[in-house]
């Protein structure tokens, strides 16, 4: 039996108009509402939402559940710069499908479980590869669609939510703006590596190793071990990858925090929005 799901703040649904400087020609207004940030406005051109960041949620969440815990534990002052810089936040949602470590009952969740958490059990890749195909289809979007140029476009989550978010950076053929995982850590036996590996000496472009990576875990979380973190960014970084950071919170369990979400907003800032850094 799943003994602890990943952690879920109460939801409450609200309205939050925000008119941003930079956008006030357009009169952008940005209505953050169940599952996802949705923009209104007539005549809308496809380069006002400058960047994008495609946030994924923990096992067992939401969209709307990540969304209102990102909001709520986020800076103000924090979000008002993303706001200005034009960075808007998207919420994703993962499929229900039916989850081993919850005895085979339906949970949102990116992907299934073999056995346990522990990172030495093997993956499960079929399951993954279902939720990076719908990840990647939402990124060919903003960029087919909305025309947002992949460098800036960024990809992470929390937990198991971070770790698609590598899952997904690693089969990409764009260039990302960034890449993020919080809590998160990959299997031992996970396809990413024999990816990466294949695409160290060639031309294929792989964003695990092209887009610089944010990490960051808590020192006290005995749900994911920061050591399995740990581990994920040694080895990304042995491949090559661009560990822009690997931030260890002091006393922190298996939550968001405050600092963690700051230091995020600025990695953002820095990556997506190079004119603007905090």
């Amino acid at each position: 039996m799943l003994q602890r799901h990943e952690k879920n703040n109460t939801i409450s649904i609200m309205f939050e108009m925000i008119l941003c400087r930079r956008c006030l020609n357009y009169q952008l207004i940005v209505l953050l509402l169940s599952t996802s940030v949705f923009i209104l406005t007539e005549g809308l051109s496809s380069q006002i939402n400058e960047s994008v960041v495609i946030f994924c949620h923990g096992s067992g969440d939401s969209a709307m559940g990540a969304k209102a815990s990102v909001e709520d534990i986020t800076p103000a002052s924090s979000k008002a710069l993303l706001c200005e810089a034009g960075i808007v936040f998207e919420y994703p949602n993962a499929k229900l499908r039916p989850y081993r470590l919850n005895n085979g009952y339906m949970m949102r969740v990116w992907f299934d479980r073999y056995n346990g958490m522990d990172p030495r059990n093997p993956e499960d890749t079929a399951s993954v590869e279902a939720s990076v195909a719908q990840l990647n289809e939402l990124i060919d979007d903003f960029v087919k669609e909305k025309k947002i140029p992949p460098e800036k476009i960024a990809i992470g989550g929390f937990s198991m939510g971070g770790g698609v978010a590598l899952q997904t950076a690693a089969r990409c053929h764009y260039k990302l703006g960034a890449v993020f995982a919080m809590s998160s850590y990959l299997c031992d036996d996970s396809l990413v590596w024999s990816l990466i590996d294949k695409c160290k000496n060639c031309t294929d472009s792989n964003s695990l190793l092209t887009s610089p990576i944010f990490m960051a875990h808590g020192s006290d979380d005995d749900f994911v071990l920061p050591r399995w973190g740990k581990s994920t960014a040694a080895r990304l970084e042995s491949f090559g990858g661009d560990i822009n950071q690997f931030l260890e919170i002091p006393g922190a369990g298996h939550e968001m925090t405050r600092y963690e979400l700051e230091e995020l907003c600025k990695f953002l800032l820095k990556t997506l929005d190079r004119e603007n850094v905090m």
